[in-house]
C-alpha cells in the first residue's frame, strides 16, 4: 500500500481504541460507525488508489480469518 505506516505501538492505541467504541455501541449501530470511519479515514487519506488498495487488503484478511 504505502511507505507510511504506524509504529506497532501506536496501531495497539488505535486498536484498542476502536475496540473500546464497538463496545460501547449497540450491535445495531456498529456497522454505520464501522461505514463513517472508513469514509472519515479515506478523506484523510486522499488517494482513492490507495483507499481501494486498504478495502481489498481488509476483504482478504476477512477471507483468511473464514477459512
Amino acid at each position: 500500500m504505502s511507505d507510511a505506516t504506524l509504529p506497532f505501538a501506536d496501531l495497539e492505541r488505535v486498536y484498542e481504541q476502536l475496540a473500546e467504541m464497538l463496545d460501547e455501541l449497540p450491535e445495531s449501530q456498529e456497522r454505520l460507525f464501522l461505514a463513517q470511519l472508513a469514509l472519515a479515514l479515506a478523506h484523510r487519506v486522499g488517494d482513492v488508489e490507495l483507499v481501494t488498495a486498504a478495502i481489498e487488503e481488509a476483504r482478504r484478511g476477512i477471507a483468511d480469518v473464514s477459512r
